[in-house]
């Protein structure tokens, strides 16, 4: 079925309904997201609300315990229909984590350190990696992880799809191991990197970008970008993208939609965006700092 994304789906029925379409179905009915539709050729078309969602740091009542003692903030609030969840993650107090040895069923999850430390044991990965500031991490599917400590103030970026997944605990096994040769899980590979001096031009002028080496080991399933303050020669082309999630690590900037509409986000918060829209971002704080996460366009959508 082709799915067209939509920031108004009333309005986007009553375009439709205009040019010979009618309504088939919507779920929910208290709040609809979707909505097949059936054009004059008799063909049966989705459409599928996606709209701008800001998630505000400053809004202290979104958090919320989770598992293994950590603070979970929800960045992305109904989750685009179950397709992508985003959390922000914070352990206040810091010491030992009452984690086991755990994986998760998902298409794809990472991680990016915001600020202090944690160390993490990961199947066939050695010793535990401690993970510091700008560090990414890519969980592979499947694979078979544990969180030893953190520092206090800890906080983390979580990025996943879909948003509904199954975590299993896996009490046989003993981390750390050692595996032999590369490997893989569910066909992608396990990826750690750190901030490096490389960079890149981004898609608004005045920024560079580095690559975390997650769309290689996914091979192009999702795309993560470190973003900085920087010169370049100029903005690069803007991806066509079916998800795209920025989250402020430090700093503030301007969101500019066109001339007459823009959001400002300061450090902590973040906003998820509407398949391949257009924006210019900008900033006068040079220790702006960007994660920027893109899912491709793909064929079917």
């Amino acid at each position: 079925m082709r799915t067209l994304d939509v920031v108004d789906l009333s309005a986007a029925i009553a375009e439709h309904s205009s040019r010979g379409a009618h309504i088939v179905a919507i779920r929910p009915a208290d709040d609809p997201y979707t909505a097949e539709m059936r054009d004059g050729d008799g063909e049966v078309f989705l459409l599928r609300r996606t709209p701008i969602v800001v998630s505000r740091a400053s809004d202290t009542g979104a958090w919320h315990d989770g598992r293994a003692g950590m603070r979970y903030r929800d960045l992305i609030p109904g989750r685009w229909d179950g397709r992508f969840v985003a959390s922000h993650i914070a352990v206040p107090d810091g010491g030992p984590i009452a984690d086991s040895v755990h994986h998760h069923s998902v298409t794809f999850q990472f991680l990016a350190v915001r600020r202090g430390w944690v160390d993490v044991l990961y199947e066939d990965q050695g010793e535990a990696i401690r993970m510091l500031p700008g560090d990414i991490v890519l969980q592979p599917p499947g694979i078979r992880h544990q969180v030893l400590a953190t520092s206090p103030g800890f906080e983390i970026v979580e990025v996943g799809c879909p948003a509904d997944h199954r975590t299993e605990f896996d009490h046989e096994l003993q981390l750390p191991t050692t595996g032999e040769g590369p490997r893989q899980w569910n066909g992608q590979k396990f990826s750690f990197t750190s901030p490096g001096p490389s960079a890149t031009a981004w898609d608004s002028a005045g920024f560079v970008s580095d690559d975390s080496g997650i769309g290689a080991a996914t091979s192009g399933l999702v795309e993560v970008r470190r973003v900085r303050r920087g010169i370049s020669e100029g903005p690069a082309p803007m991806p066509s993208f079916d998800f795209r999630f920025l989250f402020v690590m430090d700093g503030n900037i301007e969101i500019r939609f066109d001339a007459n509409d823009a959001i400002s986000l300061d450090a902590g918060d973040s906003i998820t965006l509407p398949p391949s829209l257009a924006i210019d971002v900008v900033t006068e704080d040079e220790a702006t700092v960007l994660l920027d996460v893109t899912v491709p366009r793909t064929t079917d959508n």
